[in-house]
């Protein structure tokens, strides 16, 4: 029997709904490809059940669909935002992204994100006043980087008002202005890890 990754008991009211894009993937994440990675595929399988490549693909899917803005260039910095904490989180990529996704600052990009059941917040987050006390964790996917599903990606971001996403980018500039230098790895799964 195959395990989903993903709680069953929680469900997203805006289910990202977009699929993988192996060559995308495979330059954020070259880790999951190969003969080593099917040897630890294999091995994850054994152990919880479904492996992180699965993970990311449920992830992506099934978790819940939010605007993410970039806020500098150079270094390539996203701010992701989460509802449901009322937060951002910095995310960080390659500053090649910015040329081969043709991003400035102020572009718009769509996260997907599952949360995660622990005892107290995150360090590196800031929960804001409309947090609904839900989630002490959060771990964001930036899709456009991954998925090719475009149709898709775009349809979300033309359903958020644009009160919001003004909102998200003054929350990521607030953020890097008052924890300079801290972001987390952008890369998928690396990207639930508080960076403080």
């Amino acid at each position: 029997m195959k395990k989903k990754s993903l709680d069953n008991s929680t469900y997203a009211t805006s289910p990202g709904g977009v699929t993988i894009s192996d060559e995308k993937l495979k330059i954020l994440r070259p880790d999951l490809y190969g003969i080593k990675a099917l040897g630890r595929a294999i091995v994850d399988y054994v152990i919880a059940g479904y492996s992180e490549k699965k993970s990311i693909k449920e992830h992506i899917f099934y978790g819940d669909s939010q605007p993410a803005i970039v806020i500098s260039k150079k270094p390539l910095l996203v701010a992701a935002y989460s509802e449901d904490i009322d937060c951002v989180v910095i995310l960080k990529f390659p500053d090649k992204f910015s040329e081969t996704y043709k991003l400035e600052q102020g572009s718009r990009l769509l996260t997907v994100n599952t949360y995660l059941y622990i005892e107290d917040y995150q360090k590196d987050l800031m929960p804001g006043p409309n947090n609904d006390n839900t989630w002490c964790g959060v771990s964001p996917i930036i899709v456009d980087f991954i998925s090719d599903d475009i149709d898709t990606i775009e349809s979300k971001k033309n359903q958020f008002e644009e009160s919001l996403w003004s909102y998200v980018y003054n929350l990521g500039l607030e953020y890097s202005r008052i924890h300079p230098n801290v972001w987390r790895d952008g890369r998928p799964v690396y990207s639930s890890n508080s960076a403080l």
